[in-house]
């Protein structure tokens, strides 16, 4: 009883399932008609739905680069530094269609991207774009720059003309706009897309929560030194004035200070990382929910070993769309000072195991795997849960009556289908379903007009069997995307009754 290949979405804001869907999706919802259209349109929208921040690192990579997985870089952390910004973008626009290259300068200490197109002026060639710090350079026609261009004449960023970015370097204490953006050495770096899009695989019984905020702080993945998500694009600049009025109805809502005063945002609110997590009671699913079992007799949301001295060994295999950031399991056992309870995991298929409790007790209430715990499950998008159940008493009580199963996990919540003012298309798919129904719940509060009073509201959708997708028309009585405070959207995966 399982579902593959399902996502969720609302045709309204862009696809949060990969670069390339995000930058396709872009160009409908702005009726791109040219490559010229398409670059500016994706520079304010990748500014609008991504953070500055660390490069968060992926097991079995290190130096400079931790992750060069584009994908995960937008879908999951959504922040990064300018290298990570870079990789996205290259990706995102080449996946597209879009002609673009990511570039590296003023040796290699800074990253940012060109977009090769026409004009207004008739001219064919390459436009240089930084979203990460905020700029990019016109031209004496008025057209976006190339690092060619700047290069032969850094009048242009000393003095920049008008048609860019009225906030240029976002801070100008912070920029070194006429120091770091000198691109007379500048590199063409090859980046081939990947295409790769992310898709929810769910068994029966298991829901998976994206949230606008987490909802365990002390566990988010960005929580040892509270910075948010080290982004210091601030709702207000330095004179006061809102830095990003075309983005400031988007961002309203997701800003919270940062609380380590030395860090970058200095205090300042900035969009938090946004966190989801899945929960699920494989036992109520019986042995048909378990990757591998050994001696185990499952009975009515129970399991127990299959006799004394038999060693009941039990696999789940979990796997998620986004990074995990921790794991928590709620366990219930009846169990004698005879028996032994072990709890492991492991992050590819059994070949290692790295035991989280064993012990002739039972686990604590509450047993967790925090974002900083080595080994964990930090920054795996699957890895395998076993438990281990087994007796020396000649008639065993031994039974586990109760498992439940919590993942926390990373997503860049700017990319999630948040619902907008009007008409909301959302959207259910599923390549595949197996004696399940799937359906997904937006959850979000409405600011009433005139009273600005507080109404919660819910929308839902559900796809049966047999079916691909479905669709339905949200009508959300709001006039601005702040009247808007999206808290949370839910999949779930039901087995059908019988």
């Amino acid at each position: 009883m399982r579902a593959s290949g399902v996502w969720f979405g609302n045709d309204q804001w862009p696809s949060g399932s990969s670069p390339g869907a995000f930058a396709r999706d872009v160009f409908r919802i702005e009726n791109c008609k040219t490559d010229r259209d398409k670059a500016l349109a994706f520079y304010n929208w990748f500014q609008r739905c991504m953070c500055r921040g660390p490069n968060l690192k992926l097991p079995g990579l290190g130096t400079y680069i931790h992750s060069a997985d584009p994908t995960l870089l937008f879908t999951s952390w959504g922040h990064n530094e300018c290298t990570g910004w870079g990789w996205v973008a290259a990706e995102a626009l080449q996946s597209a269609g879009v002609k673009a290259r990511r570039v590296g300068a003023f040796n290699n200490g800074h990253t940012f991207y060109e977009v090769w197109y026409k004009g207004l002026d008739g001219n064919e060639g390459w436009h240089a774009f930084d979203p990460f710090i905020g700029w990019y350079f016109t031209n004496e026609a008025g057209e976006v720059a190339s690092c060619e261009e700047l290069a032969k004449n850094p009048d242009l960023v000393t003095n920049p003309r008008p048609g860019g970015p009225s906030r240029l370097g976002n801070h100008p204490e912070r920029s070194g706009i006429l120091h770091r953006y000198q691109v007379h050495d500048a590199l063409d770096v090859v980046q081939p897309p990947s295409g790769r899009e992310l898709r929810y695989d769910l068994r029966a019984g298991q829901s998976f929560s994206a949230l606008w905020r987490p909802e365990i702080p002390e566990l988010a993945p960005r929580a040892e030194n509270s910075r948010g998500t080290h982004c210091d694009i601030s709702m207000y600049d330095e004179d006061g004035k809102v830095r990003y009025p075309e983005h400031a109805p988007f961002w309203k809502h997701y800003m919270w200070p940062a609380t380590d005063l030395s860090g970058i945002a200095g205090g300042q609110a900035v969009r938090w990382q946004g966190c989801g997590v899945m929960r699920w009671e494989p036992l109520r699913q019986g042995a048909d929910a378990t990757w591998s079992n050994a001696h185990a007799v499952f009975e009515n949301g129970t399991v127990r070993p299959a006799g004394s001295r038999k060693h009941c060994e039990i696999w789940w295999h979990i796997r998620l769309p986004y990074l995990a950031s921790w794991l928590r399991l709620n366990t219930a056992f009846d169990m004698t000072g005879a028996d032994t309870v072990g709890l492991a995991i492991s992050p590819d298929a059994g070949k290692s195991l790295h035991p989280i409790y064993w012990k002739n007790s039972p686990p604590p209430k509450i047993l967790t795997v925090g974002p900083s715990d080595v080994p964990g499950v930090r920054n795996l998008q699957e890895f395998w849960l076993r438990l281990d159940i087994s007796s020396q008493s000649p008639q065993p009580i031994l039974r586990c009556r109760g498992l439940h199963v919590h993942v926390g996990y990373q997503v860049n919540m700017h990319a999630l289908p948040r619902l907008l003012p009007g008409q909301n298309d959302v959207y259910l798919q599923a390549d595949r379903q197996e004696n399940v129904v799937l359906n997904t719940e937006w959850h979000y509060t409405r600011l009433a007009h005139g009273t600005r009073r507080e109404e919660e509201q819910s929308a839902a959708l559900t796809l049966n069997p047999g079916e691909k997708t479905v669709r339905k028309a949200i009508k959300v009585d709001a006039e601005r995307p702040d009247d808007i405070i999206m808290r949370g959207v839910t999949l779930r995966c039901s087995a059908i009754k019988k």
